[in-house]
């Protein structure tokens, strides 16, 4: 599903402001809850992920890697746009240098 935009699915919007605000006080102990909310909320465009835990961003990682998801990822001033996410540590590593902006 693509998102015209000049039309605005209703809640959309909501949840993924939803989404952004708790990506920075997810942890290991609820990321598996988080996974769940991005599956449900985010279906494509841009996620600021700007002072995401490293868990939030393994979690929004996964779920795009499993959903085949195209997004761009916005972290304060830098962007990033997956063509093919990797699998295993590469998933791990590219998730801690979105985090801390070292590559």
């Amino acid at each position: 599903m693509s998102l015209d935009p000049h039309f605005k699915e209703p809640d959309f919007d909501d949840r993924l402001v939803r989404v952004q605000t708790l990506g920075r006080i997810i942890s290991k102990v609820n990321s598996v809850q988080f996974e769940n909310l991005v599956r449900k909320s985010i279906l494509s465009g841009v996620v600021d992920v700007t002072g995401w835990t490293l868990e939030a961003v393994k979690a929004l990682l996964k779920v795009c890697a499993e959903e085949e998801l195209r997004i761009t990822i916005k972290d304060g001033t830098r962007y990033f746009m997956p063509v093919r996410y990797p699998k295993g540590s590469m998933m791990e590593s590219l998730a801690e240098a979105i985090v801390t902006g070292e590559w």
